[in-house]
């Protein structure tokens, strides 16, 4: 019998953005995380919430300021190429330059 080992990748992130984590962001995180056949968790480290990554509404609650530390974490074959792409995202600030 073969077992399958879940990969699972993780990655703390700072929203940079002076506009926070708001809906186009949100949806841009969705789209991406839509990529990947990982499980994608978006976690304020602070303790006040967790999304599913694929869920717009569910990232908005987060309610994610500036400053706002979130930890990503993926689970599944492509957990971490999921990880390294959300965590890209977050470092270029939204693309909102």
């Amino acid at each position: 019998m073969q077992q399958y080992m879940e990969n699972t990748a993780r990655s703390i992130v700072t929203v940079g953005s002076t506009l926070g984590l708001h809906a186009r962001p949100a949806a841009q995180l969705v789209h991406l995380a839509g990529k990947f056949q990982s499980d994608v968790k978006i976690i304020r480290t602070d303790g006040k919430g967790e999304a599913d990554g694929r869920s717009v509404l569910a990232i908005l609650m987060l309610a994610a300021a500036k400053d706002t530390e979130l930890e990503l974490r993926a689970s599944g074959v492509d957990a971490e190429n999921a990880v390294s792409a959300l965590s890209d995202y977050f470092l270029r600030n939204f693309d909102e330059n």
